[in-house]
């Protein structure tokens, strides 16, 4: 009884509302908003959507003009099923028009983002007019893709660090397998003040040399740096002051790496960086940090990809790089072949490393960092290549295996004696071992009788301190 007179009330209550509380229906309510909360509406949507706006009435003809964010992407236009193929030109001057005319009536003279996305070749000179023609709208985040290698011109150069003082983020990314996308850069001093944000893919940088100037690059408040597969052509090194920066990340594929002439050594001045990795299939170039305290606590991964024709100076420009993490507390290296070669002796003590990951790695070279690593916690190796006996009954056992080593991960193990040595080796000198675990090469090798005797054998052994 109660509940039916409780709904009868509500409804009646509801029948009073005044008439300037209810909703009109097709009510125009976005066109009364204020003109700028519409301009940032739009400039939230895809470009091309942005403009179809334009059809809704006459007020709405040039409302997108205000946006302040432009998205140019030409795989829009097209369609590549195989009924509309004919039409490719068709769409590709489609895309033309439409980003002469964005750029020619869009009336903001300062631009929140510009992101021009070209999977189609363009003639380089419209390429040029286009990208020079937004960084004089004082543009703050900037995006280029393009499938196809292409030159900055002078003028654009030029427009680009003038503009340096605005930029907050800068992506310029050429995917071509061919041809880089060159870009000159002044001898003196460039400047990006407000730069965070930098990513770069396929760039070729020229440095006109000067007797008297050493290339640098100022970026006080950057954040990220990230290249892949750009090269620094200048005689002398390039020097990318970022107080700053906390993450670095180069890769380099075959082709950047094997590229003549060859890169320039590139030098880092840094307060506190937290991150660095290198991925490639060498190094085709030094890189140094001004102060390897710089890295002080940080992670540093070094990867290099097996490949025939490596670059021959790989070997000392790896150890060299790895010299400059000395301070680091998380280390990963992947081809540590590389520094076969090389004397493991001279290598700075890593007094703050307290977890290191190698992939296969040799017993001179594991020894060699163990040496160097007195406060070492954990260990994880993805296979042992084959070394004498010898090696281990005439080194001095690492300081980290009598104090701080706790954890030790054999990789892709295969039940070989030298395996066994280094398992010894390592249990009956680990006075804090606390675990030491293993895995196989393959899943066969569990059930097979090298892997029980491997087991028995292992078993067999005395702990430190037991």
């Amino acid at each position: 009884m109660k509940f039916g007179s409780t709904v009868a009330g509500s409804s009646t209550r509801k029948e009073k509302l005044p008439k300037k509380q209810k909703s009109k229906e097709g009510e125009d309510i976005i066109s009364k908003l204020p003109e700028s909360l519409i301009s940032r509406i739009l400039s939230f949507l895809p470009t091309k959507d942005a403009v179809r706006t334009s059809v809704l009435s006459k007020i709405w003809v040039y409302r997108w003009t205000s946006i302040t964010k432009l998205d140019l992407d030409d795989s829009v236009f097209y369609n590549y099923s195989p009924k509309k193929m004919k039409t490719g030109g068709k769409r590709k001057h489609n895309f033309v028009n439409f980003v002469n005319r964005a750029l020619l009536v869009t009336k903001t003279s300062s631009m929140e983002s510009f992101s021009l996305v070209m999977a189609n070749k363009y003639d380089a000179s419209l390429v040029n007019t286009w990208i020079s023609s937004i960084l004089s709208r004082n543009v703050n985040n900037l995006l280029m893709h393009s499938q196809f290698g292409f030159n900055f011109s002078a003028f654009t150069s030029h427009a680009l660090y003038e503009s340096s003082y605005l930029l907050e983020e800068l992506v310029l990314k050429c995917f071509s397998d061919i041809s880089y996308c060159d870009i000159t850069v002044p001898p003196s001093c460039v400047y990006f003040g407000h730069l965070k944000i930098l990513k770069l893919s396929g760039i070729a940088f020229h440095i006109d040399s000067c007797i008297f100037v050493w290339p640098r690059l100022s970026l006080p408040v950057l954040k990220k740096f990230e290249t892949m597969n750009c090269i620094w052509i200048s005689e002398k090194h390039v020097t990318l002051e970022a107080p700053l920066l906390e993450s670095v990340f180069i890769e380099q594929d075959r082709s950047s790496v094997s590229h003549e002439p060859r890169s320039c050594a590139i030098k880092f001045k840094v307060l506190d960086l937290k991150e660095f990795t290198y991925c490639g299939y060498g190094i085709s170039q030094y890189i140094t940090l001004s102060d390897p305290s710089s890295a002080k606590n940080a992670s540093a991964t070094i990867i290099l990809n097996q490949c025939e024709n490596r670059v021959p100076e790989t070997g000392p420009r790896a150890f060299l790089l790895l010299k400059q993490f000395s301070q680091v507390k998380y280390l990963k290296f992947d081809g540590t072949e590389v520094l076969a070669q090389q004397k493991m002796s001279v290598l700075p003590v890593f007094g703050m490393l307290i977890h290191l990951e190698l992939d296969l790695v040799s017993g001179e070279v594991l020894l060699g960092l163990l040496l160097k690593s007195p406060i070492l916690k954990t260990l994880h190796f993805k296979g042992i290549s084959k070394f004498d006996k010898e090696l281990l009954n005439s080194t001095v056992v690492p300081y980290c295996l009598l104090s701080t080593l706790e954890v030790v991960k054999f990789g892709r193990v295969h039940g070989y004696e030298h395996e066994l040595y280094l398992a010894k080796f390592v249990m009956e000198n680990g006075l804090v071992l606390e675990r030491m675990s293993f895995s196989l090469a393959s899943h066969e090798l569990g059930e097979s009788k090298v892997m029980e005797d491997f087991k028995e054998k292992l078993f067999s052994f005395k702990k430190a301190g037991r």
